[in-house]
């Protein structure tokens, strides 16, 4: 009898570890997924990865976006939750410096919310420090901008006589020595280097002659260049006419000419132009940096 009793007593006990612990075995499994906030530099590229969903388990989770704005900016691998950049064009800071979504996993009982904030770059066609933007170095922290509007439909390179200036640079960053070369050899007049010299656009008065570098680059970006001159109160560059479509560029050719880049086709000749004998357009240019 005393056998049977403790045999009833064994059973009872080992039916009650077995229904605790599969009670305990039938508890769901809390899984919450984490927000993420990021800040990334505008215009990335595609494909490239944003960041990844985290969960407080590492149970394996099938991930989804649910919504995002704007639409269409990014994708994530239902897998590992890794979102990268869908459409690159929508990540650009003027139009959208803040991009979101709502991420959602199969077996977790919390959305997540993605934050992406854009750096603003600096970018070709933008209309900042007094013009808009034809040309920014690898760093992004320097950079030229043209103005708005053309300073002369007509005037002459030379102060009257034709004469060495020694400004004869021709590459990217060498407009102002050439102005300022070109100014001091000439002097006070009314000619292309000396009215941007003088210039005062937009709180600025650090205008300068573009180099023939510097204006080739200018007639590479026209169009988009164009478009901020008009979005502000801008004229065209001049490019409708064969011959009232060229440009003086502050480098010299010789004593008695000029470089000139001609925006109807882009005509650029090394010989340059007459100093005195052509009326040309002129459009100032000024450096920038952000340092």
């Amino acid at each position: 009898m005393k056998n049977a009793i403790q045999f009833t007593k064994t059973l009872f006990l080992t039916l009650l570890i077995i229904t605790y612990s599969c009670s305990k075995d039938d508890d769901p499994i809390v899984i919450n997924l984490q927000n993420l906030e990021v800040t990334i530099d505008e215009n990335p590229t595609v494909g490239q990865v944003v960041g990844t969903i985290e969960s407080d388990n590492n149970a394996s989770l099938i991930f989804s976006i649910t919504s995002q704005t704007p639409n269409g900016a990014l994708e994530i691998n239902e897998n590992t939750g890794e979102l990268t950049v869908a459409d690159a064009t929508l990540f650009d800071f003027e139009t959208n410096p803040t991009i979101t979504a709502t991420i959602a996993a199969d077996k977790a009982q919390n959305t997540a919310t993605v934050t992406i904030s854009l750096e603003d770059k600096h970018e070709v066609g933008e209309y900042k420090f007094g013009g808009v933007i034809f040309w920014v170095n690898t760093s992004g922290d320097q950079g030229l901008v043209c103005a708005v509007s053309d300073q002369s439909l007509g005037i002459r390179w030379y102060n009257g006589t034709n004469v060495s200036t020694g400004a004869t640079a021709l590459e990217i960053g060498t407009g102002q020595v050439n102005t300022t070369a070109i100014v001091n050899v000439q002097g006070v007049g009314s000619y292309a280097a000396q009215i941007c010299n003088d210039l005062s656009l937009n709180n600025y008065d650090d205008w300068f002659l573009p180099s023939i570098g510097e204006l080739q680059e200018i007639y590479n970006n026209k169009e988009i260049i164009n478009t901020t001159c008009l979005q502000n109160s801008g004229t065209v560059l001049e490019e409708t006419a064969y011959w009232s479509s060229a440009y003086w560029s502050s480098t010299e050719s010789s004593n008695d000419s000029a470089r000139i880049l001609r925006f109807s086709d882009g005509y650029n000749s090394p010989q340059g132009f007459g100093k005195g004998i052509n009326n040309l357009n002129v459009r100032a240019v000024r450096a920038w940096t952000d340092f």
